[in-house]
């Protein structure tokens, strides 16, 4: 077909699709079903009507599904996904994606070979291919129709993993039959691991150019037509790659990528730019599921099926059959063996009854040999189930959902409505009052306007308990904070780091509040982020090796410089939290008084830790006020003059000028993570009464193996039970000595001040630590190992001297510090 016949003919399929959509909007079908349905009566018309002649050659292949379609609808269907709760239910969606399909191949294939006397790799091929739920059907359906958050993720979870186990487990079904359908456990071992190879090889390629894409978007400031450019070409380029390349599965590359950008490249974009890239992929998925699922129609010809009707019910009864089995069966045992929160039986039922079959499973069965034996039947058989699930599974899944209350709004979802129908109306009232101030609208045009829009936006949530209102304050809060945050993160304020880290505390603490009884709103959720344990592990493992030394210096520096920015950004966000909550005077205040004390405590936590900070790191705090407020500042002018220009209040001259001059102003900025101002080790030696009186070659010679370490305020230093080397000097700052038994728990035994030592006993041969040592304060010590003092003590024997002393009196005292 010439090339301007296939544009014509593209052109005039994504016109009937939109026309059909703005005809049939109110049809109880969904959207894909339509496409499919007139797909059907534009293949049949093509076949005795001239002027649709080209429709008869537009047709269906595994080439145009895989490599055109497939990447951008799977990686938009990813990169949508909410990834925070795919990875909580991670496991029922892995056990669907992967044991679950391997059963409903064996069951759909012993099924096929027993009642329909298919050999039996080629039974299994058919089970592999079909027990997939295609990705494309399921999430286009889950969105058009509303489906509960957690209900969506489970199953566009699964049917974003199990398409590439079925594509993967396909390919090597196929390869058996080919081969003669001879094997044995030798072929199945290697079946296994080719499987895994290819299932998680796709993963890390995927997950790897995600994360090398989205930090050249940050490092080069990429604007928003580099952005979307960047993004089209990770999806495809991933695909493609893994697939040709690599050999891997390019279904997981795209999901792993798509969720690579999500979680790590758009947190850096701002807020248009991570607008404009949603729009933008769900504009190319509206095109590709509209040109998908009228191609399913194209390749489906009706006649032909109902040939053999009565073997592709049998292959449906064997399909729905094998999935409500391992459905019902597995997801239960799976949940309960984890722990994980329960699925209703309800959630279930829809799971099953939707495992639609699309365009993903015709092109698997396209892409068998045309000489394969029985090529035709399993071509029909897979038309007549993917026909099936789409005309009847899918128009009735609306009225199951209905008959089961799954659409019905549950506590949570009242109480957003009701908060949000609040905030309209706060909207509302503000406007309406800033046009009668300016003489816009009269006063009895206010009144009028007032009791209109109060009628529209009215919650009928006045009956609610008190418990419950409580709890809407909160996550109403919790919502300024968020928004608050983002708006900090924008102005930046604070790094990418502490903004994912805030946003995912903010987010973990909603989730909570949402799951819990209205009545337990008393604070903040406990625990701590992944960010801090993974930054505790790792100051742990790292705290005595005096090869770390250097590195723990500058982590430290950088540590403190994103706690001051977390401690900035915790004053900003609670005291606008303080603010809103004074404006809403429609809350309760029986509701409101004690969500208000919360923050004002937390208001007033943070300004201390600022102040502790400024006080024990004067100048530190001085350079990175000075620079992080500056920062600010420029990028803060550099956005208003953004927004000018676009709006054309600033030409592009002008802009260009103070663009370049912003920029160069952001560059000459050091970072604001400078080093803290340390003393010379010959300076901290010789403050320490411990060494008061030594020589000044043994203090030249302990000077020059001291390493000096900063901790911050609740920093362990050494922990009781472990092992150690080394001994520890206080030079600045203040440490708990604690002591726990299996009686008492952790017991405070006191506090070491400047001067002050602990850990000598490791350095004369007993390697475990008698006690925890924590820091109170920013601290500052200076470390010795043991080998180090050995040699200090054979080349000044004073310092031996000096430390056996100063032993022999700490054990006259065993309980008032650590060793």
């Amino acid at each position: 077909m010439p090339i301007s016949e296939t544009v014509l003919v593209i052109m005039g399929l994504l016109a009937v699709a939109i026309i059909a959509a703005g005809l049939c909007r109110n049809l109880p079908i969904p959207f894909t079903v339509l496409l499919v349905l007139i797909g059907i009566v534009l293949g049949s018309v093509a076949d005795v009507w001239q002027p649709l002649a080209p429709l008869q050659t537009f047709r269906l292949s595994p080439e145009i599904v895989f490599f055109i379609f497939l990447p951008a609808l799977i990686f938009e269907s990813g990169f949508n996904l909410n990834a925070r709760l795919l990875l909580r239910d991670l496991v029922p969606v892995l056990m669907l994606a992967i044991p679950a399909l391997l059963i409903s191949t064996f069951l759909i294939g012993s099924g096929l070979s027993l009642f329909i006397g298919l050999a039996p790799v080629t039974a299994l091929l058919f089970g592999a291919l079909i027990s997939a739920t295609d990705p494309v059907a399921v999430v286009a359906l889950f969105r058009e129709l509303g489906a509960p958050q957690r209900l969506t993720v489970l199953v566009e979870g699964e049917s974003l993993l199990n398409d590439a186990t079925a594509i993967v487990l396909f390919t090597i079904l196929l390869g058996i039959s080919v081969e003669g359908g001879t094997h044995d456990w030798t072929l199945f071992g290697s079946a296994v691991l080719d499987f895994l190879r290819i299932f998680l090889g796709g993963a890390l390629v995927g997950a790897v150019l995600g994360l090398v894409v989205s930090e050249l978007l940050y490092r080069l400031k990429s604007g928003l037509s580099a952005i979307l450019t960047m993004s089209l070409v990770l999806a495809y380029g991933s695909f493609i790659l893994a697939e040709h390349v690599w050999h891997v599965s390019g279904v997981m590359a795209a999901v792993s990528a798509a969720l690579a950008l999500g979680i790590y490249g758009v947190a850096r974009l701002h807020q248009e730019a991570t607008d404009s890239l949603g729009e933008t992929w769900e504009f190319l998925a509206l095109i590709a599921n509209s040109l998908l699922f009228l191609l399913v129609g194209l390749a489906i010809h009706p006649a032909e099926l109902a040939s053999r009707l009565g073997v592709i019910l049998v292959v449906v009864a064997l399909v729905m059959a094998a999935r409500a089995a391992i459905l019902y069966s597995l997801v239960p045992l799976t949940t309960r063996f984890f722990s994980l929160p329960r699925i209703s039986r309800g959630e279930q039922h829809i799971m099953w009854w939707g495992g639609l079959k699309g365009g993903l499973a015709i092109a698997i069965v396209l892409s068998i040999p045309e000489d394969f034996p029985g090529r035709p039947l399993l071509l029909d058989l897979t038309l007549g189930v993917v026909l099936f699930t789409l005309l009847i599974n899918a128009p009735t899944i609306r009225p199951l959902m209905h008959r089961l209350g799954l659409d019905r709004m549950t506590r949570e979802d009242r109480a957003e409505l009701k908060q949000g129908m609040l905030e309209a109306r706060h909207q509302v009232e503000q406007s309406i009052d800033e046009m009668h101030d300016s003489g816009v609208i009269s006063k009895a045009g206010v009144h009028r306007f007032r009791k209109d829009l109060a009628t529209v936006l009215e919650t009928n949530s006045t009956t609610a308990a008190e418990s419950e209102a409580a709890r809407d304050v909160y996550l109403f809060a919790l919502r300024v904070e968020q928004v608050e945050l983002a708006r900090l993160y924008g102005l930046d304020l604070i790094t990418q780091y502490s903004y994912i880290d805030l946003r995912n505390l903010l987010q973990r603490d909603r989730d909570q509040r949402r799951r819990q009884d209205p009545g337990a709103v008393t604070g903040p959720a406990q625990g701590r982020s992944l960010f801090l344990r993974l930054e505790t592990a790792l100051l742990r493992r790292l705290r005595e090796r005096n090869w770390a030394s250097g590195f723990l210096s500058r982590y430290q520096n950088l540590r403190l410089s994103q706690r001051l920015e977390r401690t900035i950004a915790g004053i900003l966000m609670a005291d606008t939290v303080l603010r809103a909550l004074r404006a809403h005077p429609e809350f309760p205040a029986d509701a409101c008084a004690p969500i208000m004390a919360t923050y004002a405590d937390r208001l007033q936590r943070r300004q201390q830790g600022l102040e502790t900070i400024r006080r024990e790191f004067p100048e530190f705090y001085r350079r990175y006020e000075s620079r992080l407020f500056s920062r600010v500042a420029l990028s803060s002018a550099l956005q208003n003059t953004g927004q000018a220009h676009h709006h054309g209040t600033v030409g592009a001259k002008a802009y260009t000028r103070i663009s370049e001059r912003i920029h160069e102003a952001l560059e000459s900025l050091p970072p604001i993570s400078v080093p803290l101002p340390q003393p010379t080790p010959e300076e901290l030696i010789q403050m320490v009464p411990l060494f008061a009186g030594l020589s000044v070659n043994a203090l030249g010679a302990l000077a020059q193996h001291a390493r000096q370490v900063t901790f911050l305020m609740g920093d362990e230093i050494i922990g009781e039970g472990e092992k150690g080397d080394a001994l520890y000097i206080l030079i600045r700052g203040e440490v708990g000595v604690f002591h726990h038994t299996p009686q008492d728990g952790e017991t405070r035994l006191g506090c070491l001040t400047e001067g002050a030592f602990f850990g000598e006993t490791a350095l004369l041969g007993d390697s475990l630590r008698t006690a925890t040592v924590r820091a109170e304060t920013p601290a500052t010590l200076l470390r010795l190992i043991r080998k180090d003092v050995l040699y200090l003590a054979k080349q000044h024997p004073e310092v031996k001297q000096r430390l056996v002393e100063a032993s022999k009196g700490r054990q006259k005292n065993p309980e008032q510090e650590p060793r």
